[in-house]
């Protein structure tokens, strides 16, 4: 196959000069437009009002919520791959690892559990003939069968991003090694993207760029936006942008969090851009980051979408496990959830299914 076609996964974190980005870039049907400016305030006010986590129940939403110990990435409605989090019936990382690579096949043995609207990523019939865990180089082996090999050329990229970012989810696994049929793969089976080194997150997610911005120059930034099923039920989106190169990637990932998604039929602001940054403050792994927004005055619940999207968008940031979101130089400070988000916080649970 020829090299030429296929990025070297490693490449994402010098100059991420990519080739292939995701080919379903939003859809039509049921798309929400991006609100104008003189009503961003209201979306974020009522968001919460429309918020409910993807699962069959609250009371079973709530257990499974303080429960999940697995995370899988699959594509939404628009062709995006989201964050699902399960709680389930696994005491190990490989026992998870393997339920998690069942889970993006598509029309296997747990397709009853993917909520409606998400489909799986992996070919039909794809089974995980076997999973090898290596702690030492937090390295987890997964060979799969020759199944695998059925995908649309198109869908490449995004089956390597699903299967990476779902595992590296996991406790201890970094990266990630791919074997098909008894044979360990150094490109894909189909368009040859090359796998000459083992993937991990620096390979990015949904990976989108300005139209300003120029491949060869550029650094990736990781942002979660917002997003909304068919009926309502809001969720979380992680993006991999890229953008002009910066001496303060934390800096420059919460302003391209204000300057909101690119494409706005399949995701919504989570940060108005009447939002400023007064102070940005790391210390050991917690990184405070304090927002100035007039429409907010102490006292006021702050919308817990945005509290969450900054915490998950500056956890992706290395080495940062704890988050503490002031507004308006408050760190006391309640969600629209009725959660006390006073304390710094860690990454949260995201886009909950149900108890598998």
């Amino acid at each position: 196959m020829m090299r030429t076609r296929g990025l070297r996964q490693g490449a994402l974190a010098v100059v991420l000069t990519l080739p292939f980005l995701l080919s379903a870039c939003g859809g039509s049907d049921g798309a929400i437009d991006q609100p104008p400016a003189d009503v961003e305030a209201q979306m974020l006010a009522s968001a919460e009002a429309k918020t409910s986590l993807l699962g069959t129940s609250p009371s079973l939403q709530d257990e499974a919520q303080l429960n999940a110990n697995m995370t899988v990435f699959i594509q939404d409605r628009h062709g995006y791959l989201a964050p699902i989090s399960y709680q389930w019936d696994a005491d190990n990382t490989k026992s998870l690892a393997q339920a998690s690579m069942e889970l993006l096949v598509e029309g296997g043995m747990h397709k009853d559990k993917l909520p409606s609207g998400f489909t799986a990523t992996l070919p039909k019939g794809t089974t995980v003939t076997n999973l090898t865990l290596k702690p030492d180089q937090k390295l987890a082996i997964v060979e799969l069968s020759k199944q695998f090999a059925s995908y649309e050329p198109a869908q490449e990229r995004k089956i390597l991003e699903s299967i990476t970012w779902t595992l590296t989810s996991l406790p201890d696994i970094e990266n990630v090694q791919l074997w098909m049929d008894s044979q360990k793969l150094n490109e894909m089976p189909v368009d040859g993207m090359p796998l000459d080194v083992p993937l991990n997150r620096q390979f990015g997610i949904n990976v989108e760029k300005p139209d300003t911005v120029n491949y060869l120059h550029s650094m990736p930034v990781a942002l979660y936006f917002s997003s909304y099923s068919e009926d309502g039920k809001s969720y979380f989106v992680p993006v991999t942008r890229l953008i002009e190169p910066s001496d303060d990637p934390i800096q420059a990932a919460l302003e391209q969090m204000i300057e909101g998604p690119l494409d706005k039929k399949a995701m919504a602001m989570t940060i108005t851009k009447e939002t400023k940054i007064n102070e940005i403050v790391r210390s050991g792994d917690t990184l405070t980051v304090d927002l100035a927004d007039s429409m907010f005055t102490e006292g006021d619940p702050i919308p817990a979408e945005l509290v969450k999207a900054v915490v998950l968008s500056m956890t992706e940031q290395k080495g940062i496990a704890k988050v503490q979101v002031k507004m308006n130089g408050m760190a006391d400070i309640q969600g629209t959830d009725k959660k006390d988000y006073s304390e710094p916080v860690a990454r949260p649970v995201v886009n909950l299914a149900w108890k598998g």
